[in-house]
């Protein structure tokens, strides 16, 4: 079982031709939680993991991982570091030209594994996810819920210490999304991971995360337990946990809502 990893943000600052996205972001997220950050659409919470992941370079701030700023790294360094990381993609993103093994040993190639023990290695992964047999299938072969299952075979494959979820349960129908949140429990707890999750289902939310953090107006506006959710009054939170458009929170046409 590996050792879980904490992920430490330090005044991180995000900009897009002038328009402040991120603003003055500090937050950590502690070893072997699962830890979900929350916000309306447009809230910076895509921006925020691109930043984290080393996809985007903050205007300023700093991004930790067990203390260490990975991202000023000599490169090659980084990807070493990268490697202890796995992650579930919005939409999977899986290679259409691989088959599905190739696809979930990915990185177990990329870091010298043979070819044989990367597709043991894959098939007992999908296995994991409750898909076996489907090695040698293609993509586009595979319904919605598929796609993202075979995707969190290949965020865990390489049995990462940290895995982020990119709204994990986008597009798929209740029952299949209670499939991948129940996926996404047993896996962390069987692999000892420190988890962030960017989502806006308060049920996965609910049944997912240790903390929670909302994200409103570049801020991180406010921070809370799972068993503090239903009970705070703040009324920006619980605007935007019952899913109300009549409240405080600023709908983005100038005004707050009436």
């Amino acid at each position: 079982m590996n050792p879980a990893s904490k992920i430490s943000l330090r005044g991180v600052h995000k900009s897009f031709k002038g328009h402040k996205v991120l603003d003055d972001i500090s937050l950590d997220i502690l070893p072997g939680e699962s830890h979900i950050i929350i916000g309306l659409s447009g809230a910076g919470k895509s921006v925020l993991l691109k930043c984290i992941l080393g996809l985007i370079r903050p205007d300023s701030g700093s991004i930790l991982i067990n203390g260490e700023d990975w991202f000023s790294l000599p490169i090659e360094d980084k990807l070493k570091r990268m490697a202890c990381v796995g992650v579930l993609f919005q939409g999977s993103a899986l290679f259409d030209s691989m088959p599905v093994w190739e696809n979930v040993a990915f990185v177990l190639r990329r870091q010298g594994m043979s070819k044989p023990e990367a597709r043991d290695r894959a098939a007992e992964v999908l296995d994991w996810v409750g898909l076996p047999g489907i090695c040698d299938i293609m993509p586009a072969e595979l319904s919605g819920g598929m796609k993202k299952r075979v995707g969190m075979a290949r965020a865990i494959c390489h049995r990462p210490e940290i895995i982020f979820y990119d709204e994990p349960l986008t597009g798929l129908d209740p029952v299949m999304s209670d499939v991948i949140t129940t996926l996404m429990k047993r896996l962390h707890e069987r692999m000892n991971v420190t988890s962030l999750t960017i989502a806006h289902s308060m049920k996965l939310v609910r049944e997912f995360s240790d903390r929670v953090s909302m994200l409103y107006e570049g801020r991180i506006y406010q921070q809370m337990s799972r068993d503090e959710i239903d009970t705070t009054q703040d009324p920006v939170f619980r605007q935007f946990i019952e899913g109300r458009a009549d409240g405080p929170i600023h709908l983005g046409n100038g005004r707050e809502a009436a």
